[in-house]
């Protein structure tokens, strides 16, 4: 069971570290690490999920199961130790319809490649797996791309999740590589199409937009991918 996963044995969480699971994140890592020290990349990707969590809790659509206020003027929810029940977080994930691998699984699947707690959970054929679902159910990651490009920019973006960070913080750019050719359905190459355009960009909570960078840093260092890539 890799470090990410055992934190499915908790029953509570705080707001932080609630955001950083649903980022792809252990929040292990961040134990010492106070969130206003935390690398750019990271404070922006968790931004949104703990503005999200918070004002969840201030508006009571999710319940905490214990409560801390700090500020010696102004009271305000203590986000490094109020706690939420991971049930609660579950449900109030399920309801905006995310999905976003750890509390809500992105595919059900039975002891496959994807499933954490299997004892043959694979993840680099779950990245690949999850990478081609992704940019074959939402075609904006196509756009002026060939396919290969595309898992490769998904894969950069899901990095952490998959265990696919170097020491220094930075997607292993050889196993995202190796990874999307496994995926890539393409390859023999060729100008990439523009595909058609049925309906916009799909946005908001729970949905998946393109990237419009491909920034490689991540800030805190991952388990590295093999060595002994490529396959």
């Amino acid at each position: 069971m890799s470090g990410r996963s055992r934190w499915r044995l908790a029953k509570s969480l705080t707001i932080y570290q609630a955001a950083l699971l649903i980022e792809g994140y252990d929040p292990a890592k961040f134990e010492d690490s106070p969130p206003y020290n935390w690398h750019p990349d990271i404070k922006n990707k968790t931004a949104a999920v703990i503005h999200a969590l918070r004002s969840a809790s201030e508006d009571g659509t999710i319940k905490l199961a214990k409560e801390f206020r700090s500020g010696e003027f102004d009271e305000y929810l203590d986000l490094d130790r109020s706690l939420m029940r991971v049930d609660d977080i579950r449900s109030w994930l399920e309801t905006a319809g995310f999905k976003d691998g750890f509390f809500v699984p992105i595919e059900e699947e039975d002891d496959g490649p994807g499933d954490f707690l299997s004892p043959f959970y694979a993840p680099k054929l779950a990245a690949a797996n999850d990478a081609w679902k992704a940019v074959t159910s939402d075609k904006t990651w196509l756009r002026g791309r060939s396919p290969k490009k595309a898992i490769e920019l998904w894969l950069k973006e899901n990095a952490a999740r998959y265990g696919l960070m170097n020491k220094d913080g930075t997607p292993n750019a050889t196993g995202i590589e190796e990874i999307a050719k496994v995926a890539n359905w393409k390859p023999a190459g060729g100008a990439p199409t523009t595909p058609k355009d049925n309906g916009g960009l799909k946005g908001g909570f729970g949905k998946t937009t393109p990237p419009l960078s491909t920034s490689r840093g991540e800030g805190f260092s991952s388990p590295d991918l093999d060595d002994e890539i490529p396959f």
